[in-house]
C-alpha cells in the first residue's frame, strides 16, 4: 500500500511554489533530482516544493493536486508509464496542459511567469500521441534521454536544476502590482514609476531588477478575490472600508503599511440648487456608489447633521462605473444628490447645469484616510523592495510640497499616461481638448487632497509619540469598526496591532 501525500514546505515564508509530480514508482529519479535542488532552495528560501506520490487515495489527493497545481508558479512532471497511467494524474495535467496550450501566449499568462517542465523517464516513448499532438504544447523545453546508470544522470540532473533555476530568478523578478482608485492621493507613487506602465528606470529596478506595474480598479470586492488569487500584491482601500477588506483577506494575514492620503475637500455631497441644506435632504433621493468612501461620507454627514440615513431616499448602486453614475445624475433631474469624489466631483459640475457642492470633506478633514494592504507574507518577502519603494514615494512627497513646479510636472505625467494608450487615428485637436481638460481636473484636485509625509504616517500609525495612546489611524478605525461593523468587532485578526505592519515605517524613522 503507497503512503500518503508528501508534503514539503520550507519553514520561512514562501512565495514561489513549485509543484512536482511523479508515481511512486518513480520515487528514486525524484529523490536524486531533489538532491540537485539543494543549493536552490538555500540561496532562494522563498521557494516551497510541494510533493504528491500517493495517487491512489482518492478525492483527498485530487483535490491537492488541483489546488496545487493552479497556484504552482513551476510544474515539474516526472512523466513514465505509472505516471501517464494514473487517472488522477492523468486528468489533473491534462487540465494544466490544455490551460498552457490555451493561454501562453496570451499576455495575462506572460505576465503570471508560470513554467512547466516536462521530464521523460525510462525512455517514455509516445509523448508526442499522448500528450503532445492534443494540446500542442510543443513550445515546452521537455528533459529526456536520461541514462539508464544512476551515476550517469548527474550531467542531466545539473541541466534540469540550471534551468529551474532561471525559472525561479524570472518569477522572483516579477513586477509589483499595485491596484489603486481613481483617486488623485496615489500620484507620488505614479510619479515614482513614471507612469502605470512598467518602468525599467526606478530605482526599484535599479537595485533588485523589479518593475511596478499600476492598475486603476475602484471595486474593492474584485480586488480582494484579486489578492486572495495572487494577481495583485497590494491594493487601495480607505480606512471607513478596512474592516470589511481585511475580513475578507483574513486568509492570507493582510497588513495595512502605509498611508497614502487624506481627502480633504475631495469627497462630496452634490446637490441640485433646491437642495439648501444637508437637513433638506430628507425625503429627497441621493445616488452613490454601494459599499464605498461615498457611502461612508453620506451617513457620517448625515448623522452629523441629525438626519438618519434611513430618512433619504437612497440610491445605491453596486460595482458600478463611476462616469456613468456622475451622467445619470447630470441627465436625470428626478435624482436630488449625488456622493463622488474628485474628479468626478469636477466632472460633474462641469458638465451639469444647477449642481452645486453641498458639503465636501474639508469640513471633515481627518475621516477619509487612504492606505495600501498587503499581506504579511509579503513584506517578509519583499522588505528591502517596499523599502525602496516608500523612500521613493515620501521623496515625491516632498517634491509636491517644497517644488512649486513639480506639481504641474507630476499632472503632466499623469495625463500622458492617459492619453497615451489612445489610438493614433484620434485628431490632434481631440487629444489637445482630452489633455486640457484632464489636465484642469488634475489641479483642482490636487487642492482637495493631503499627501502624506513620512512624519503623518508615524502620527497616524502612532510611532515615535512622546504620550501614550492609539494614533490617530487606530482610533479613527476603531471607530469605524464600532459604528458599520459591530459583527466583526470580536474578530482576533481585525483589531489593529494585529493588522497592521510599522516596521518599514519604523526602519526609516531611523535612517533618518
Amino acid at each position: 500500500m503507497p503512503g500518503g501525500p508528501i508534503l514539503k514546505t520550507a519553514a520561512k515564508p514562501t512565495n514561489i511554489n513549485i509543484a512536482v509530480l511523479y508515481a511512486q514508482e518513480d520515487e528514486a529519479y525524484w529523490l536524486e533530482l531533489e538532491k540537485q535542488f539543494a543549493s536552490i532552495k538555500a540561496r532562494y528560501p522563498n521557494v516551497r516544493i510541494w510533493t504528491a506520490t500517493d495517487v491512489e487515495v482518492g478525492g483527498e489527493v485530487a483535490r491537492a493536486l488541483k489546488d496545487e497545481l493552479r497556484r504552482a508558479d513551476i510544474t515539474l512532471l516526472l512523466f513514465s508509464p505509472e505516471f501517464v497511467n494514473d487517472q488522477i494524474i492523468d486528468t489533473e495535467v491534462r487540465e494544466l496542459l490544455d490551460m498552457y496550450s490555451r493561454y501562453s501566449n496570451s499576455e495575462a499568462y506572460r505576465s503570471e511567469e508560470r513554467f512547466i517542465m516536462p521530464i521523460l523517464l525510462d525512455h517514455l516513448h509516445g509523448w508526442d500521441d499522448i500528450y503532445d499532438d492534443h494540446f500542442d504544447i510543443e513550445n515546452l523545453r521537455v528533459f529526456d534521454n536520461l541514462p539508464d546508470e544512476d551515476t550517469e544522470r548527474a550531467a542531466i540532473y545539473k541541466t534540469i536544476a540550471d534551468s529551474l533555476e532561471h525559472y525561479v530568478k524570472r518569477v522572483n523578478a516579477k513586477a509589483v502590482q499595485i491596484a489603486l482608485p481613481t483617486w488623485i492621493g496615489f500620484i507620488p507613487s505614479i510619479m515614482y514609476n513614471g507612469g502605470f506602465a512598467r518602468n525599467e528606470r526606478t530605482p526599484l529596478y535599479r537595485q533588485y531588477q523589479r518593475e511596478v506595474h499600476f492598475q486603476l480598479n475602484d471595486h474593492l470586492d474584485q480586488l480582494c478575490d484579486d489578492m486572495l488569487s495572487g494577481q495583485i500584491d497590494m491594493m487601495w482601500c480607505t480606512i471607513d472600508r478596512l474592516p470589511f477588506v481585511a475580513d475578507r483577506l483574513l486568509d492570507i494575514g493582510p497588513r495595512v503599511f502605509y498611508q497614502a492620503s487624506w481627502s480633504n475637500g475631495a469627497d462630496a455631497i452634490l446637490a441640485r440648487e433646491h437642495i439648501k441644506t444637508v437637513e433638506d435632504l430628507r425625503g429627497k433621493r441621493v445616488l452613490y456608489p454601494k459599499d464605498s468612501p461615498s457611502h461612508t461620507f453620506l451617513n457620517y454627514v448625515l448623522q452629523e447633521h441629525g438626519v438618519a440615513p434611513d430618512e433619504v431616499q437612497a440610491i445605491p448602486q453596486q460595482h458600478t462605473n463611476l462616469d456613468l453614475l456622475t451622467k445619470r445624475f447630470v441627465n436625470d433631474d428626478s435624482i436630488d444628490a449625488l456622493v463622488l469624489w474628485s474628479p468626478f466631483v469636477e466632472a460633474c459640475i462641469a458638465e451639469g447645469e444647477g449642481i452645486r457642492v453641498l458639503v465636501d470633506s474639508s469640513s471633515y478633514p481627518d475621516l477619509i484616510a487612504d492606505v495600501l494592504v498587503t499581506s504579511q507574507e509579503y513584506l517578509n518577502l519583499n522588505e528591502e523592495e517596499i523599502l525602496t519603494l516608500l523612500k521613493g514615494w515620501f521623496r515625491e512627497v516632498d517634491c509636491f510640497l517644497n517644488d512649486e513646479f513639480y506639481q504641474g510636472r507630476a499632472i503632466g505625467v499623469l495625463v500622458e499616461a492617459i492619453i497615451k494608450p489612445l489610438p493614433s487615428i484620434i485628431p490632434s485637436s481631440i487629444r489637445g481638448s482630452l489633455e486640457d481638460s484632464l489636465t484642469n481636473y488634475f489641479q483642482q484636485s490636487l487642492k482637495k487632497v493631503h499627501l502624506c509625509t513620512l512624519q503623518d504616517n508615524q502620527r497616524f500609525f502612532g510611532i515615535g509619540q512622546e504620550e501614550p495612546g492609539p494614533g490617530a489611524g487606530e482610533r479613527l478605525y476603531n471607530a469605524f469598526l464600532k459604528r458599520q461593523y459591530p459583527h466583526l468587532l470580536e474578530k482576533h485578526g481585525l483589531q489593529w496591532p494585529v493588522l497592521v505592519n510599522t516596521y518599514m515605517l519604523e526602519q526609516l524613522q531611523i535612517k533618518t
